[in-house]
């Protein structure tokens, strides 16, 4: 599907952004590994290159513009050009709303909705035609959590920021989407390994709201920046094996 191509990925050094970039290797892309953690970006990128794949590893900071572009020239630089960027890159704080303080609110908008803001401006002139940009939103872009305040609201905001690119990207030739998962095996539920990657034909569906793999997620976002979803131009997509479909939800 992404033979001849280059992918970029923040958040790859583990989690969601891990599967993503382990798929679009294995799917024939050169992939750009980014993340706050160079040595955890270099561990995916090596596992890549030691199955015969293309990528390379870059730190980045997504919440500074420099970084920002220094990830962007590692893919067109490195590589050759940029087809696909999965903004996946983002941080978690769990506190009631009384518990907020202004240092954690602008920490949770920094790395989650300006990071978002800064990699969509910089992906969109480097893309080449036909291309597209997936980023992660969450559920609670959708809806209120209660518990995590300051993270919803910046969710809430990526969701806006991809619908209001939608037409500049469209204009371009190009694409952008949100991916809203549920719950995640990852490190915010306390799951600090990567599970197997699986053949994606092969991936069990999980139980009615139940624990998704990064896998799942990662699936979606190789299908939203691939030519096969050419229709869809943004979109927030959820992914939470069906929590929020109806109400109330199943009970357990």
């Amino acid at each position: 599907m992404y033979e001849g191509k280059i992918a970029l990925v923040t958040g790859g050094a583990s989690g969601i952004g891990a599967a993503a970039a382990l798929r679009f290797a294995e799917e024939g892309a050169a992939v750009v590994v980014a993340d706050m953690n160079r040595d955890g970006a270099e561990k995916i990128a090596g596992q890549i290159r030691d199955k015969g794949g293309r990528a390379n590893a870059i730190a980045v900071d997504v919440s500074s513009e420099a970084d920002n572009a220094a990830m962007v020239a590692a893919a067109v630089d490195g590589f050759g050009g940029l087809d696909a960027a999965f903004l996946n890159a983002g941080a978690y704080a769990q506190m009631p709303l009384e518990e907020h303080d202004g240092a954690t609110f602008d920490k949770m908008v920094a790395i989650n909705l300006k990071g978002a803001y800064l990699g969509v401006q910089v992906v969109l002139p480097a893309l080449n035609r036909g291309g597209a940009a997936v980023v992660t939103a969450s559920t609670s872009g959708v809806i209120g959590l209660s518990v995590a305040a300051a993270y919803s609201a910046a969710k809430h905001g990526v969701i806006g920021l991809v619908r209001s690119a939608s037409q500049g990207f469209a204009a371009r030739g190009l694409r952008i989407n949100a991916i809203c998962p549920g719950p995640v095996a990852t490190a915010i539920l306390g799951v600090t390994e990567l599970p197997p990657i699986q053949p994606a034909d092969a991936l069990q569906t999980p139980d009615y709201g139940g624990m998704l793999l990064p896998q799942h997620i990662a699936e979606v976002a190789l299908f939203l920046a691939s030519p096969r979803s050419g229709g869809i131009n943004g979109q927030a997509h959820i992914v939470d094996a069906g929590y929020l479909a109806s109400y109330p939800p199943m009970p357990e």
